[in-house]
């Protein structure tokens, strides 16, 4: 695990501690160039379904989770003001015998805060709201009455979500750290489809590996087999068994509040084609992911993994066409219709990576790519995905075999594939400060492959 992890498989309070002053750092410059005394973030609230008693289940929101790793403490609040030397977080205590006591802070991570403590609302706008200061409120909700315009003004969360795209290193190892505990899963959840176990069975015996409920899930788990693989967000998991051909896993962890995001695929027949492409997509990969570095053009990269799934449709006889030609006439996209990653952290698709500058400025879309996530250049500190994939989805074909473009099709082959569904493979990469690349996901499972022997 992790040099800096502390008994309790989180990063340690010292990390934490340097965390929240280089925040703070950050966040004193964002009330200077905004003008505001004062930046409050409310983790928010929970939800009752409509016309109902049964709440969903809690999140809190990613602005709170950048600063108290308390996603299931509901009704807190941490202020960030110009002259304070530590954040100050306001945690509701109220009695409850009806449901488990709220979630608290790790061991040693509340020496880096000062913590205070409320039952009712007035106590906190009393704490909290001063007629000589200028409040900018992050929440879902107006908690704490302040003007409509200084309820999560845009000028505010254009600053945060732009520095947001440089981790410090309490989150560049939390995210190490749920690619640790995520590996093993991945794992099990491998083992339980070459048992013939249902969808539902692998997403379960992967809940059970990592040790969490569903809910704790930073997304839904993606768990398609055969014909499954090909939805890129197949959530709706059978409980049927089936022949299996193979297996698309995305699936995360996470730690403190940051995402890991991996994605394996799987052949049920190890020496079949469709392992063999599993294989040349997984080199790929690689390939792709040396090619970050700091000041990098994410749309670059993204036309550079095109022509790689374009040459590794020609190699299996799918395509009758150059590569060139497949990426110009945009067939690749029938095969590839996403983009070859996204900035993680909080979010799991985090913020920030379109954005030109601090004041919000967006970086035009491309007119080729308009969909992508990433445009902003790369920079150091950064956390992203890399996830090229090749799928054979029935409505992409389609549309594809009555289009002028029908001809550059083998489609006599592609029949024999559709059965397969796709592949994505997905690793979460660090870029530091000196331009070397960490792959967390593959180290995360070289470790656990030492651990199994």
């Amino acid at each position: 695990m992790s040099t800096y992890l502390s008994q309790d498989n989180v990063p340690s309070p010292l990390l934490y501690a340097q965390h929240c002053q280089e925040k703070l750092t950050r966040f004193q410059t964002i009330l200077e160039a905004t003008g505001y005394d004062a930046i409050i973030i409310g983790s928010g609230h929970s939800k009752v379904q409509f016309q109902d008693d049964m709440p969903y289940p809690f999140f809190a929101n990613p602005y709170f989770r950048e600063w108290v790793p308390l996603g299931k403490r509901a009704g807190s609040f941490i202020q960030i003001s110009s002259t304070s030397t530590k954040p100050r977080l306001f945690l509701l205590i109220i009695e409850d015998i009806w449901h488990t006591p709220p979630q608290n802070l790790p061991d040693g991570y509340g020496d880096a805060l000062e913590v205070f403590e409320y039952s009712h609302v007035d106590e906190l706008q009393k704490q909290l709201l001063r007629e000589d200061q200028t409040i900018a409120l992050l929440n879902e909700t107006n908690d704490l009455g302040v003007s409509a315009d200084h309820l999560n003004p845009q000028t505010v969360l254009n600053q945060i979500d732009f520095q947001r795209r440089s981790k410090t290193a309490y989150e560049q190892d939390c995210i190490r750290t749920a690619n640790q505990i995520a590996a093993p899963a991945h794992r099990a959840a491998e083992q339980a489809f070459r048992s013939g176990a249902s969808e539902l069975e692998i997403a379960a015996a992967y809940l059970a590996a990592c040790n969490c409920s569903e809910n704790e899930m930073p997304y839904g788990i993606i768990a398609g087999v055969n014909e499954h693989a090909a939805v890129l967000h197949h959530h709706n998991l059978s409980k049927d068994t089936r022949e299996p051909r193979s297996f698309l896993i995305d699936a995360g962890v996470a730690c403190n509040g940051y995402a890991a995001d991996i994605t394996r695929t799987y052949a049920y027949d190890t020496g079949s084609d469709f392992a063999a492409m599993i294989e040349q997509l997984d080199r790929a990969q690689q390939e792709l992911v040396a090619l970050g570095s700091i000041g990098a053009c994410p749309l670059e990269l993204h036309v550079q993994s095109q022509f790689k799934i374009a040459q590794l449709l020609i190699a299996f006889n799918i395509l009758q066409l150059s590569a060139e030609q497949a990426v110009d006439k945009g067939i690749i996209n029938s095969f590839y219709p996403h983009g070859l990653g996204h900035h993680l952290g909080c979010n799991v698709h985090d913020k920030g990576s379109q954005l030109a500058n601090p004041q919000g400025d967006q970086i035009p879309a491309s007119k080729t790519h308009p969909n992508l996530r990433a445009s902003a250049a790369m920079v150091a500190n950064q956390v992203y995905t890399v996830e090229p994939g090749v799928y054979f989805i029935p409505a992409l074909l389609d549309k594809l075999r009555v289009s002028d473009q029908t001809n550059s099709i083998n489609w006599a082959e592609l029949e024999r594939w559709i059965t397969y569904g796709g592949i994505r493979i997905e690793d979460n990469i660090i870029l530091h400060s000196d331009n070397s690349l960490e792959n967390m996901t593959r180290a995360a499972f070289l470790l656990d492959q030492d651990r199994i022997g």
